[in-house]
């Protein structure tokens, strides 16, 4: 129709009226042009917010996973000053008991953190909808922070092959049998954990204290136990520092929506 009405006011050397129909054409392709502008910025906008949320899912998901892991070290940490106490003759205890700490110090919990959201926004190439720069930049730290905190929760001191290597494979077994960790999952998949209180190993008296005098009498352990404690402190440290960072950038990207 336009195409046809512009022939005929060429035709008709009505210049005026082909300048009018060059400008409704031009001015319908802009505008066309504008609305999937408008539309793709609103498609953007969008995908913008719900990655926010599901960004912040992911971090709250993830202080969550911290707390656990703060909690298991910690028991960890227990386990290994009473082992520690007991080597050095500052504490008593039984040797049951003894076998029991001394294993249970050398547990560890492997690193894992909720990033599935955050991977998917770089592969798709979309990190520019969900903020500004400075928010941008802030998720990547985070992100590479994580990393660093993985690297270091991932550190095994040799504490843990040291033991493992000269208790009797029995007692290990049982220690594992009837004092271990509860570990299962929530409603939402994610890792959920019940430690172990005061519990009992199914031995007779006789391979316990052959064990214990075995694991007792370990050149260098008490060593590999004291490398331990400070490992251990830095886990704990380190999973407190990125928590709180988690917290913080779960903020940033709530008050940017």
């Amino acid at each position: 129709m336009a195409i046809r009405r512009f022939r005929e006011h060429a035709a008709k050397q009505n210049w005026f009226a082909v300048a009018i129909d060059v400008l409704i054409v031009f001015l319908g392709v802009f505008l066309g042009m504008q609305v999937n502008v408008w539309n793709q910025a609103r498609l953007d906008r969008a995908e913008g917010r719900a990655n926010r949320e599901m960004l912040i899912a992911d971090l709250r998901a993830n202080q969550t996973n911290l707390a656990m892991r703060r909690h298991y070290y910690e028991w960890v940490r227990a386990e290994a000053l009473k082992t520690s106490d007991a080597l050095a003759g500052r504490r008593s205890s039984t040797d049951e008991q003894f076998l029991i700490d001394a294993y249970q110090a050398s547990q560890i919990l492997p690193w894992s953190l909720k990033r599935n959201t955050y991977d998917q926004i770089i592969a798709r190439g979309t990190i520019e909808h969900v903020g500004d720069a400075v928010l941008r930049d802030r998720i990547s730290n985070y992100y590479v922070g994580a990393d660093v905190t993985g690297a270091n929760l991932g550190s095994f001191p040799p504490y843990r092959e040291t033991l493992r290597r000269v208790m009797p494979y029995a007692v290990q077994l049982r220690v594992r049998t009837d004092c271990g960790e509860k570990i299962g999952e929530n409603s939402r998949g994610e890792a959920d954990m019940v430690l172990p209180g005061d519990c009992h190993i199914r031995l007779d008296a006789e391979a316990i204290r052959q064990a214990a005098g075995q694991v007792r009498g370990t050149p260098g352990l008490s060593l590999d136990l004291n490398r331990l404690l400070v490992d251990l402190d830095q886990k704990l440290v380190s999973v407190d520092v990125i928590s709180r960072r988690a917290g913080i950038l779960a903020q940033a990207l709530k008050d940017a929506s």
